[in-house]
């Protein structure tokens, strides 16, 4: 077993002892709920940052973002609890590559949560005056575009599993339909960052 396996098990082992006495039904129930509730999140925070950046309308979502991001590490402490309860990322670290889709999973999910912090710096700044929007130079275009491929990745990915958790799928149609609204809603996201920033170098 690769060394990394067992450092990350040893380092993360009290997230699954804590996580554990909460029973594992409850818990991976309560790990969906929290997956539908950010991805409403995030349908309403893209709709937001769309009205911002294409329209003469400012809209602060500062507060938002913190009640975003908290779901978020949230949903990603579970996570790593369904990776080490049942040590059951020494199961995983031992067969990589019959758990290629899994691991795929988990690396998209760690790199929109670090993209997630960078995102948060891209687009305003605080100063004494209050929220300014920042300079956005082709080096943030680049990071923003990383990040809604992060998570137009993870979404994909996890969307059928999160879909049979919630007992909805029985013919495959929902599935069908949410990766519609997620290239939608990927266009859209993509649509605003290249608008505001050809407007910014204009």
């Amino acid at each position: 077993m690769p060394p990394l396996f067992i450092w990350w098990e040893k380092r993360y082992n009290i997230i699954a002892i804590i996580l554990s006495k909460w029973g594992g039904i409850p818990v991976h129930k309560f790990h969906t709920i929290i997956a539908w509730l950010i991805l409403i999140l995030l349908i309403l925070h893209v709709l937001m940052a769309s009205v911002t950046l294409l329209t003469p309308v400012f809209l602060l979502q500062s507060q938002f973002a913190y009640v975003f991001m908290g779901f978020v590490c949230v949903h990603a402490v579970l996570a790593l609890w369904k990776v080490f309860r049942k040590k059951g990322a020494r199961t995983l670290g031992q067969y990589i590559a019959e758990n290629r889709n899994y691991w795929l999973r988990v690396l998209s999910g760690i790199f929109v949560l670090v993209l997630a912090f960078v995102h948060r710096t891209l687009w305003t700044i605080m100063t004494p005056f209050g929220v300014l929007p920042k300079s956005f130079d082709e080096i943030s275009l680049i990071m923003q575009l990383l990040f809604v491929a992060a998570i137009g990745i993870h979404i994909l990915l996890n969307i059928r599993p999160l879909l049979i958790d919630s007992g909805i799928d029985t013919d495959g149609r929902m599935h069908r339909w949410t990766k519609r609204m997620t290239a939608a809603l990927l266009v859209l996201a993509v649509v605003g960052a290249v608008g505001y920033f050809m407007g910014a170098m204009l």
